[in-house]
Order: structure tokens, then sequence, then C-alpha cells
């Protein structure tokens, strides 16, 4: 007895669970809340890395009004130097500028320099490398 009672719950689990189908009404009203959301988008963000251990920089912009986002990365890594600036709307998405050049042989790696971290979600720390610890390599050294 105990079987058929689990069985036929898992089946009217099963048959509750199962996707039902969207109507025309909730297809509409959906793709509608989805414009409006699209339509007023808004948000913001960035991010820096300044490495001064490993010789390297890395930043990045980003912003959205409505249907349009704009936004910007750079970064250093000790063989070049690149910056680049973008736009993604209705037109897809584009690079506006993109400027590179050669600025070494490589990164320079620095024992005692410290690496500072900033970002608009994140706030602001940095580390240096930690040479009591051989497993855990960086410290944090927030303020």
């Amino acid at each position: 007895m105990f079987k058929y009672v689990l069985v036929a719950s898992l089946l009217v689990t099963i048959a509750l669970a199962a996707p039902r189908e969207e109507t025309e009404q909730e297809r509409q009203d959906r793709e509608e809340a989805e414009r409006y959301q699209n339509e007023n988008a808004q948000y913001a963000f960035n991010s820096k890395v300044d490495d001064k251990i490993n010789d390297g920089q890395i930043t990045r912009e980003e912003q959205r009004e409505g249907g349009t986002v704009r936004g910007s990365y750079s970064y250093f890594d000790g063989f070049v130097q690149r910056r680049v600036e973008y736009i993604a709307d209705k037109d897809g998405y584009r690079v506006l500028k993109d400027e590179m050049q050669d600025v070494g042989d490589g990164p320079q790696f620095n024992p005692e320099g410290q690496a500072d971290v900033e970002g608009s979600l994140i706030g602001k720390y940095s580390i240096k490398l930690d040479k009591t610890d051989e497993e855990k390599h960086y410290k944090d050294i927030r303020a």
C-alpha cells in the first residue's frame, strides 16, 4: 500500500512541476514588461587594478542608459598598453577607439610592491606579498 501512495505522490509532483504553456496575454504582458525594462534600464560601474607587484594595470568603466551601453577598458602588461572605447546600442556593438602601443620587454616583478584594487561595487583595498606564509602568497592590507 505504501508503494502505491509513494508512486501516486511522485506522479502528482511531476505533473504539477511540468511547465505550462504561456497564454497569448501572458506573452504580451511579458514582452511589454521586458520592453519597458530595456528602455528604462540604468547602471554604471567601474573597476581598477594597479599591480605594482607584477607590473600590470587594468581598468574598466561602463554605463547603461536605456538601450545604450557605453564603456571602456584598458590594460598594461609590460609589453603593451591598450585602451578601447565602445558602444552597444540598436546598431550593435562597435569599437569607437582602439589605441595600443608597445611599452617594453615585459612585466618587471617587484616583491616589495603593492597592488591597489578599487571598484564601484567592492570599494578599495591593497595587497602585498606575504613572505611569511608559503601557501598564502598575498596578504590583504586594508586599513
